[in-house]
């Protein structure tokens, strides 16, 4: 029976996470990387990442759930059509790992990094890595929503390199 308990009982210093550390935790090393991070409600740290603004998001009431987001509003891509938008996000999932890309209600842009937090996380590594992440979420998105354009412009007679997006009104082929 003592066997079994070992690997059943908790291990009680590595179970203890204190909700209440978590967001100074985090506010601490992004401080330590250099970034000007602020926490501006009880629930959000904000701060900006190679000039993209981030949100990192912590509920006490939920303390296995971490989350990273950075949005851009719709109005940024405005001269791109919304197909490619979609099909940018689509592929962005399809190759990163633990962050998703998506359009919300309004239109806008919005990317993401989650994780859950288990007993015994380096809370301040894990949100260093969760920002890497999502910095390269982005980075990924701006160059296939690039890519996917140039191919469109290549395919329908539009030779140019330049990253001139397609207007809003014009139609894709299914």
């Amino acid at each position: 029976m003592a066997l079994f308990d070992k690997f059943t009982k908790k291990n009680s210093e590595a179970a203890t996470l204190a909700p209440s550390s978590v967001l100074p935790t985090i506010l601490e090393a992004l401080s330590k990387e250099g970034y000007r991070p602020e926490r501006d409600n009880e629930i959000r740290i904000v701060y900006k990442n190679e000039g993209i603004f981030c949100c990192f998001y912590y509920r006490e009431d939920d303390p296995e759930f971490l989350l990273v987001r950075a949005t851009f509003e719709r109005a940024a891509f405005d001269d791109v059509h919304e197909a490619f938008l979609y099909k940018a996000c689509a592929k962005t999932d399809f190759d990163q790992k633990v962050s998703k890309a998506y359009v919300d209600e309004e239109g806008d842009i919005v990317f993401s990094v989650e994780a859950f937090i288990m007993p015994g996380t380096p809370i301040d590594r894990l949100a260093l890595r969760m920002s890497d992440a999502l910095a390269s979420t982005v980075a990924f998105y701006h160059r296939a929503l690039k890519q996917l354009v140039e191919e469109y412009n290549k395919e329908n007679g539009d030779d140019s390199e330049t990253n001139n997006p397609i207007a809003p009104t014009t139609t894709l082929p299914n």
